[in-house]
C-alpha cells in the first residue's frame, strides 16, 4: 500500500487488493492508515456521477468492484447489518424555514417509533441541542420530497410496519401538547386562513378528521374558525409544502369549494396526513385595490415569496416574426427593364 496525493488536502490510498477479500477484513486493513477502529468510519462506494452509498454488508467480497474503483472513508459510527443511517429534520411550519437538518441517527430493523425518538433525543443531546422536547410530545412523520405525510405511531416497527430504505429522511415535529391523532383510522391536514377583505393569509394549524367527509372537514374548520359551517369555502394548496401562493392570486388560482363529498376524491385525492388547505367565509367580499395599493402589496409578496425560494415568474412570450427561406434550386425571377 502507498499515499499518493491527487490534490492537496485530499490524501489518497491506493490499495491492491484480492477481490475476494470482505468488506470487514478489508476495514480491517484500513485500521492503521485511518486511525480507528473499523467500526468507527464508514466506507462508501463512489460511482461514475460521483454519487456515493455507504456499503453496509460486512461479509460481502468485492468482487463486484471493478478496476480503478474509488471508496471514500468517513470518520463516524459504521453501519452494522439491519441498521440504516436516517437524516431527521426538525419540522416547524409557521417558521420562515419551515425544516431544517437536525441530527442523523441510526434506526434498527425490528426497532419502534418510540424507541427511535429515544435515540433521536440521545443524538440531540450529544450535540448539544438545548432545550430537548418532551418525549411525549414528539411526532415523527415521513418526509416525502420534502413534504410532511404519514405521522408514525409510537407502536409501529421499522421493516415491519415502516419501510425504510438508503438515504431515509424523516421530520421530527414538536407538539404543543399530546398527540391529537390516537386512531390509525384518523387524517391530519394543515389548514391556513385566507381573508379576501384584508388580503392576508392566516398561519398553520392541523385539525384531525376522523373521516373523509367533506362536511366533516367544514365542521372542523368551523369549530377552530368561527365561521358557520355553512359559509366555509376550501381550497387544496399547489405544489410542495408549505403551498405557498401569492394573495393577490390566491382568489383566483385556486379551485375553491370543488364539488365533492369526500376529501380523497378528485380533484383534492387526499390519502395521508399532511395536505394543505386553504379556506374562507364566503360571505367576505374581496376588497378593491387602487394600482398603488396592489404594487405594494406585490412589492412585498415577491420579498415574501423569494425569501421562501417559491417566488413565480412570469415570462412574456416573444414577439414572431417571419423567416424566409431560400433554397437553390428556385429558379430566380428576370429582371425587368426600367422604362425610360
Amino acid at each position: 500500500m502507498d499515499f499518493t496525493h491527487p490534490k492537496e488536502g485530499w490524501p489518497a490510498l491506493t490499495v491492491h487488493v484480492d477481490k475476494r477479500i470482505t468488506l470487514g477484513a478489508l476495514k480491517k486493513e484500513l485500521e492503521p492508515f485511518v486511525g480507528c477502529p473499523s467500526d468507527r468510519f464508514k466506507i462508501y462506494r463512489v460511482f461514475g456521477d460521483n454519487q456515493e452509498y455507504e456499503t453496509i454488508r460486512l461479509n460481502e467480497t468485492l468482487a463486484a468492484y471493478g478496476d480503478d474503483s474509488r471508496i471514500t472513508i468517513k470518520l463516524g459510527q459504521a453501519l452494522k447489518k439491519g441498521e440504516y443511517r436516517v437524516r431527521v429534520y426538525q419540522l416547524k411550519v409557521n417558521e420562515q424555514e419551515p425544516y431544517k437538518l437536525l441530527v442523523e441517527s441510526i434506526f434498527a430493523k425490528g426497532m419502534t417509533v418510540l424507541d427511535s425518538k429515544k435515540v433521536i433525543l440521545k443524538d440531540m443531546a450529544a450535540q448539544g441541542c438545548k432545550p430537548l422536547p418532551p418525549l411525549e410530545r414528539c411526532r415523527l412523520r415521513r418526509c416525502s420530497w420534502k413534504n410532511p405525510t404519514t405521522i408514525f405511531a409510537d407502536s409501529k416497527v421499522y421493516e415491519e410496519d415502516i419501510q425504510v430504505g438508503p438515504n431515509w429522511e424523516i421530520f421530527l415535529e414538536v407538539l404543543e401538547g399530546a398527540e391529537k391523532l390516537v386512531d390509525p383510522n384518523q387524517q391530519a391536514v394543515y389548514v391556513r386562513r385566507w381573508w379576501p377583505s384584508t388580503y392576508e393569509i392566516g398561519p398553520f394549524s392541523e385539525i384531525i378528521l376522523d373521516s373523509n367527509s367533506v362536511e366533516e372537514l367544514k365542521d372542523k374548520i368551523s369549530e377552530a374558525s368561527g365561521i358557520d359551517s355553512e359559509n366555509v369555502e376550501f381550497a387544496k394548496g399547489r405544489g410542495t409544502f408549505p403551498c405557498d401562493v401569492s394573495v393577490l392570486e390566491i382568489q383566483q388560482e385556486l379551485e375553491w369549494n370543488p364539488n365533492v363529498s369526500c376529501i380523497n376524491s378528485w380533484p383534492l385525492s387526499i390519502i395521508d396526513d399532511g395536505a394543505v388547505l386553504y379556506y374562507r367565509d364566503k360571505t367576505e367580499e374581496l376588497a378593491g385595490l387602487t394600482e398603488e395599493k396592489k404594487n405594494i402589496i406585490q412589492q412585498r409578496e415577491n420579498t415574501r415569496l423569494r425569501t421562501t425560494g417559491r417566488i413565480k415568474v412570469k415570462y412574456s412570450p416573444r414577439k414572431e416574426r417571419a423567416l424566409k427561406i431560400y433554397t437553390d434550386d428556385v429558379p430566380s425571377k428576370p429582371a425587368t427593364s426600367s422604362r425610360n
